[in-house]
């Protein structure tokens, strides 16, 4: 019993061993860069406040992407965590602060989706964003549209830009 208990043992540390040696290894990106775009607001909130501060319901969006990835070199599905900070209706001779925190995943083909909290001087919404990235000799080439919903408000915003990877190798 002893001889069938140590060699169960000894099987059981091999296999953690080989299940060890097979972890992928993974790669973290960061990726950052500028953003682009039109917003959407609608909805009776959305309506009064536009119209308290002489604004048109269609605003300009420019600001920042920030991005962090965790990449399985086996491929599959990356992990995306990104900060969106933007400053709308320049054009209107007004500028309104937004950022978006969203965590989601991206699909090898480029599909992305994610969800999270966003915050404008209106208050907290959720923001749902779904969008394509190309990549492009390192280059990242995304179209994003995003869906933000708040008592009495709606936005939907589409934005465009490019993002540049810097990476890191770890093992896990």
């Amino acid at each position: 019993m002893k001889r069938v208990v140590g060699i169960l043992g000894l099987a059981l540390v091999a296999a953690a061993a080989r299940l060890t040696a097979q972890r992928p290894v993974l790669e973290h990106r960061s990726m950052s860069g500028p953003r682009l775009g039109l917003t959407y607001a609608f909805g009776p909130t959305a309506d009064s406040v536009l119209r308290e501060h002489n604004l048109q319901p269609v605003l300009s969006q420019f600001g920042w992407h920030f991005e962090q990835q965790v990449v399985p070199r086996g491929g599959g599905p990356e992990f995306v965590i990104e900060e969106v900070f933007l400053v709308g209706a320049v054009e209107q001779r007004t500028a309104i602060p937004s950022a978006s925190f969203l965590m989601g995943i991206r699909m090898p083909s480029g599909f992305e989706f994610g969800l999270g909290p966003n915050l404008s001087p209106t208050g907290s919404a959720l923001v749902i964003g779904i969008g394509k990235s190309i990549n492009y000799g390192g280059v990242s080439l995304p179209v994003n549209f995003a869906f933000v919903r708040s008592p009495g408000a709606v936005r939907m915003t589409i934005l465009v830009g490019y993002a540049l990877e810097t990476s890191q190798s770890v093992s896990r």
